[in-house]
């Protein structure tokens, strides 16, 4: 019952190891947490990296997830990387660490325990005997089976504390202790149990651990199982699942030795990991962040993330004071998303500017944003207005509205055209009796209410004979009542 309640104690304490393990590494980049200080190992050739815990004072010397690490060798004790530190008292070494050299870690005065994730203690060019050299605060070491070779690990424990002679009895007697996993004696797996060397250690052919009467009964037992030889179990383990992983928690499997029936359970079956479809949960805008959904498709969780603001990637020009001969304007560069300005310019009435005469328009869609559908051309603006003031999209064109052809880039207008739409006369852009009125006092009663050479006297001159008569009054009255079809598309020449 001692044991088992030891064994409970000891896999709670690594649970909780290793779920700060995953906390840490899961909010390893948030802003607030530990201060972690980084470097590299190197020779030239091979590289080591390590990190240094300021909180738990802690150091880790890893690899990069590809190749195994190899540390240097360094010439003298003072001259090891961390020497004369004071700010760690532990220092785990990870499993992808394939060699620690000379005096690495030599007179680090406040480390007490040294923990091993790999098998570098098990041959004497993998972790050199004067790695920690100065130690002499090491009282605890952590690690695995290859604690079986314990040649070099008590070369390297006799060199960290300056202890140059002397055996495992003399160590255990001076208070220090051995932590591993998978003792011989133990019919739990390496990850399943730690036993503490405390009391007694014996030399020889195994490793014996805790005290004689105990020691006894576990030789005894050992012995008598039929999967026990050469001073090791060699068990035949089947394994079945017992637990499944998820995306975020281990699986179980049930090892079971059929030759003995030796059997447990272990945690070893890694998590799937999120398998994330992004969806955009919050469209980005030209200055403002997005959303990004990222949903589960095994578990249904869901994480967001922000999507940087688009910029004002589009934009169009606006007239904001029309230019005339002599006088500049301005021009507006608006956002088409979110009708921000984005650049002002001038511009101006060059003296190249065409002026012409725009015939043709259509008396049923004479509409504004139908000139300009039809006129546009890349890099254009098409302004147009009526007694200075532009027209809306849905606003007809008649007789004396100004169409602007502006090239906003070049910062100057090409041509300025002025409308005319044969019968409207009053330049309100329909064909109706008011029209024929103007006509008719103008022609017929000798009104002159139409100003000759105006724009308007060549929209009632409908037959182009240069005349405003009865002619003009027929056509006019025909189109007005629609009666008869009128050809728009005369040109007229200045």
């Amino acid at each position: 019952m001692k044991i088992i309640k030891s064994l409970l104690c000891i896999a709670l304490s690594l649970m909780l190891i290793f779920s700060s393990a995953l906390y840490f590494v899961a909010y390893a980049s948030t802003a607030n947490y530990r201060y972690l200080e980084r470097g590299v190992l190197t020779d030239g050739t091979n590289t080591a990296y390590y990190f240094i815990d300021k909180d738990r004072k802690e150091l880790y010397l890893t690899g990069d997830g590809i190749t195994n690490a190899r540390t240097p060798d360094y010439p003298d004790a003072a001259s090891g990387p961390f020497a004369g530190r004071t700010d760690v008292t532990k220092i785990i070494i990870e499993e992808d660490v394939a060699r620690v050299g000379d005096y690495v870690f030599a007179n680090m005065t406040a480390v007490d325990t040294l923990e091993v994730q790999s098998n570098l203690l098990s041959s004497e060019s993998d972790m050199s005997g004067k790695a920690m050299i100065g130690c002499t605060k090491l009282r605890h070491i952590q690690g695995e089976s290859a604690f079986l070779s314990t040649d070099v690990l008590l070369e390297v424990v006799k060199g960290a504390i300056n202890a140059f002679s002397g055996n495992w009895v003399q160590l255990a007697l001076n208070g220090f202790n051995v932590v591993r996993d998978g003792l011989s004696g133990n019919t739990l797996p390496d990850e399943q149990v730690d036993v503490i060397v405390n009391d007694y250690i014996a030399t020889g052919e195994e490793v014996f651990l805790g005290e004689y009467a105990t020691i006894q009964e576990s030789y005894e037992q050992r012995i008598s199982c039929p999967c026990y030889h050469e001073n090791a179990y060699h068990h035949s383990y089947n394994a079945t699942v017992s637990k499944s992983a998820t995306c975020t928690q281990w699986g179980t499997h049930y090892y079971h030795c059929p030759n003995c029936g030796d059997a447990y359970s272990l945690e070893d079956i890694e998590p799937f990991g999120h398998s994330y479809e992004s969806i955009i949960f919050v469209q980005p805008k030209c200055v403002e962040e997005g959303v990004m959904k990222n949903h589960c498709t095994r578990c249904g969780n869901n994480t967001y993330s922000a999507i940087n603001p688009t910029g004002h990637l589009h934009g169009h020009w606006t007239v904001a004071d029309m230019a005339a001969p002599g006088r500049r304007g301005t021009l507006r560069q608006v956002c088409d998303e979110c009708d921000t300005q984005i650049k002002t310019k001038y511009f101006t009435v060059p003296n190249s500017t065409k002026f012409t005469y725009t015939t043709g328009l259509n008396v049923n869609a004479n509409t504004a944003g139908n000139i300009k559908n039809n006129l546009a051309a890349e890099g254009y603006l098409i302004y147009i207005a009526r007694n200075n003031s532009e027209l809306a999209d849905s606003d007809r064109i008649g007789t004396g509205t100004v169409i602007n052809t502006i090239r906003p880039e070049a910062g100057f207008t090409t041509e300025i055209s002025t409308a005319v739409l044969y019968g409207d006369v009053n330049g309100d852009g329909v064909v109706n009796r008011a029209d024929k009125e103007l006509i008719t006092d103008d022609g017929l009663l000798g009104v002159n209410s139409i100003a000759d050479g105006s724009v308007y006297e060549k929209a009632a001159d409908m037959n182009g004979d240069g005349a405003i008569d009865a002619f003009d009054l027929f056509y006019c009255d025909g189109v007005a009542t629609g009666e008869r079809d009128f050809d728009q598309s005369r040109e007229i020449t200045n």
